[in-house]
């Protein structure tokens, strides 16, 4: 390809048109929708920066391949950036960028709506309705909200708003981050700190992930930590698919080790259909969507862009991911 605009290469997306980014690169950068491209086009290495979807992974072999060409940046559209190495990136030169604040709103309100499907048991009964059972059977646990602890581990700003959002439904809010505090205004709504992982799991009835998936957040909440929690307790994970053990988790259901579960973000995904988790009907799925809505997609796109203009004019980004 042979332009005189600089190239923003375009992959992982999940939609079929670049109209939100032709808006704001038009005149500025050559947009190239890099779905299926071949890994040894020549495009890779005349792009500029690089907009990364959820569904193309750009390791450390990936990105030594594209190296030494024009990529000055990636960035990520999303806040999680587990498929961009970005220890390896900075090595070469290549900034990596995130998107930190398009959908705070819809993945705090998912968390506390899936909160308050597991606490209501409002899917185990539109499946006991449907099958004509009219309340037979075994039932959830089934307790008044106002004497229930929600929990939060991880109080970034998705983090935080859930927790605040939660305070509206639930008797106690915990809270844990080893560096994002409580603000004086959070303890005043009655948001409590607490000190550690473990002490935040013996305490609450539900608990929602809030983390980025890291080496020392993998497989953060385990078997063992399971089994110090209630058993009608019910775990949430909105951010990504690793940081709870799946198999401990699906495990621990089974056995009646906590009572339940939410997950938005897989470690596979899309989900294969022999997973066993689809068997489990204590575990509330979703597509990886809590982040979704109309507005969410669009500010999602459009910030995207605007970082990547920032790449071009050879600035760092907005939201850097420092290796």
């Amino acid at each position: 390809m042979t332009t005189n605009n600089p190239v923003v290469l375009v992959v992982g997306q999940s939609w079929n048109e670049l109209g939100f980014e032709e808006k704001v690169l038009a005149g500025k950068a050559t947009l190239v929708d890099g779905r299926k491209l071949a890994a040894d086009d020549p495009v890779w290495k005349e792009a500029t920066a690089i907009l990364l979807g959820t569904q193309y992974k750009l390791d450390a072999e990936r990105l030594k391949a594209i190296a030494g060409g024009n990529l000055k940046g990636v960035i990520r559209y999303g806040i999680g950036y587990d498929n961009v190495d970005a220890k390896a990136a900075t090595e070469l030169g290549i900034a990596v960028g995130i998107i930190r604040t398009y959908c705070i709103e819809e993945v705090s309100e998912h968390a506390v709506t899936s909160a308050l499907a597991l606490a209501r048991g409002v899917v185990h009964w539109d499946r006991n309705i449907r099958a004509g059972q009219w309340r037979a059977g075994a039932r959830p646990p089934m307790r008044r909200l106002s004497t229930l602890a929600f929990g939060v581990v991880g109080y970034g700003l998705i983090g935080r708003m859930a927790a605040q959002k939660a305070k509206t439904f639930f008797g106690r809010v915990l809270a844990y981050d080893p560096f994002a505090k409580p603000s004086a205004e959070d303890k005043a709504m009655g948001i409590e700190e607490i000190a550690d992982v473990d002490t935040l799991l013996k305490q609450v009835d539900i608990v929602s992930v809030h983390l980025p998936l890291t080496p020392s957040t993998k497989n953060l909440i385990g078997a063992e930590r399971m089994k110090t929690m209630k058993k009608t307790a019910h775990i949430i994970n909105v951010s990504r698919g690793g940081i709870v053990d799946e198999e401990a988790l699906l495990e621990a259901v089974r056995a009646g080790t906590i009572a339940g579960a939410a997950l938005d973000t897989f470690t596979r995904e899309p989900l294969p259909a022999d997973h066993p988790l689809l068997g489990e009907p204590r575990i509330l799925l979703s597509p990886h969507i809590a982040w979704l809505s109309d507005e969410a997609e669009i500010d999602l796109r459009r910030l995207a862009a605007e970082e990547a203009l920032l790449i071009l004019r050879g600035e760092k980004p907005s939201a850097p991911v420092t290796a």
